[in-house]
Parts: C-alpha cells; structure tokens; sequence
C-alpha cells in the first residue's frame, strides 16, 4: 500500500460498498474505514475494515493525513449527501472523487470534487461536471452537457448533448434527455423517464405504467 492516499469513506449502505469495491481497484489511494453518524456505527466492522463515529473521526484517522469520500445516495434529495460533504471540509478533510477504470472520461472534461464515475460510464468533450455528482454504472454524459452540484444519475441515464442538469437532481434508471433540455433544481425523473422539454424545479416526473396484456407468457410465439 505504499505510496496511496489513506481515505475513509463516510457511509456504510450500499453506495459505500460500491465506492469501497471501486477504491480497491484505484492505485492511488487505500481505503483505511469507515465512518457515519454514531446512530448509525452498528456492530462498528464493514467488510474486515473498522466503523468509527462522525464525531470522533479525526482523532482516529486525522485530516492532515487523509482524505474522505462521502458515499450516501440521494436521501433528502441529495441533501443529505451535501451536507456531510460541507462536515467533511469543515472539519478539514479533502474530498476525493471516485472514477471506474472501466470509465471513459474525455480529456479535459471539468469533473468536480466528491463525484462517482461507475462501471461503463461514457464522458464526450466539453462536458462539466459539477462537485458531488454520482454517476451511475453505464451512464452516457452528451458533448457539452452541464451537471450541477449535488446530483444523481442513477444507472444507465443518458444526456444528449448541450443539457443541463441543475444541482440537487435526481435521474432514475434509464432516463434519456434529449439535447438541449434542461432538468430543473431538485426535480425528480422515474425510471425509464424520456424528456424532450425542460422539467420543472422540484417537479416529479414518471414513466408510463407497462400495460399487462391478457395472454399468459407461455401462449406468445416463440414461447411454445
């Protein structure tokens, strides 16, 4: 492990064991714990590595010799994410940003402080990507797209290109947005979203309802 940055990771759900399987993969920085909100610490042990209270971080792993990483998904609507970001800095500690070796970001694209880049994701030229945005595994970021602070992709959303995502923004699994749109502050897209027009600040938008047909699945042709 020499020569790696010591992290800790704030979380210990799901969004923290993705980022802790990520990091193991990174030749620059080595994953040395965990920390949450002491309600939170449980039994204290995630995956052979020690959960530690918030509000004695430092005195185990200190700022001067570590980075954080803040993996919490988008509770509050990225609200919470945000502000244990803002604890983090306060308290000293550089946020890192997590990117899939897997990844293909273009050279020169602005990536932000505190952001995940997943599993297959693609970045085209003259994107922006703005401080704690998460992308999820096989997300398509369009040429010239803008992403706000503090938003969410979840897996597989697609941006044309030239659209903005304002920050606190939540996109679910498969939405596409076609070029030139842009989705409002802390709006919400369900899964499988297609927007062709701006989305509203704080609006909530959901997919279609799939239609259950009046055939059994063995009767289909093909099926028999």
């Amino acid at each position: 492990m020499s020569g790696r940055r010591p992290v800790v990771i704030y979380g210990n759900g799901q969004v923290a064991e993705l980022a802790l399987a990520r990091l193991r993969e990174s030749d620059e920085f080595d994953v040395v714990g965990f920390t949450v909100d002491r309600a939170f610490v449980g039994a204290g042990v995630l995956h052979g590595l020690e959960v530690l209270p918030f509000d004695s971080v430092c005195s185990r792993w200190p700022p001067a010799g570590h980075d954080m990483f803040v993996a919490i998904g988008p509770a509050r609507v990225n609200r919470l994410r945000a502000q244990r970001c803002a604890d983090a800095k306060a308290l000293g500690y550089r946020l890192i940003s997590v990117v899939s070796p897997s990844a293909r970001v273009a050279s020169g694209v602005v990536l932000g402080e505190n952001c995940t880049v997943g599993d297959g994701c693609i970045v085209l030229p003259y994107a922006m990507i703005g401080n704690d945005v998460h992308l999820g595994t096989a997300c398509v970021i369009g040429h010239h797209a803008c992403i706000g602070d503090h938003a969410f992709l979840a897996i597989s959303v697609t941006l044309a290109g030239s659209v903005t995502v304002e920050p606190y923004a939540v996109l679910g699994a498969g939405v596409t947005v076609r070029d030139r749109v842009t989705v409002g502050q802390s709006a919400c897209l369900g899964a499988g979203v297609v927007l062709a027009g701006n989305a509203l600040p704080n609006g909530v938008y959901a997919a279609p309802e799939p239609l259950l047909l009046p055939i059994a699945s063995d009767r289909l042709p093909g099926m028999r």
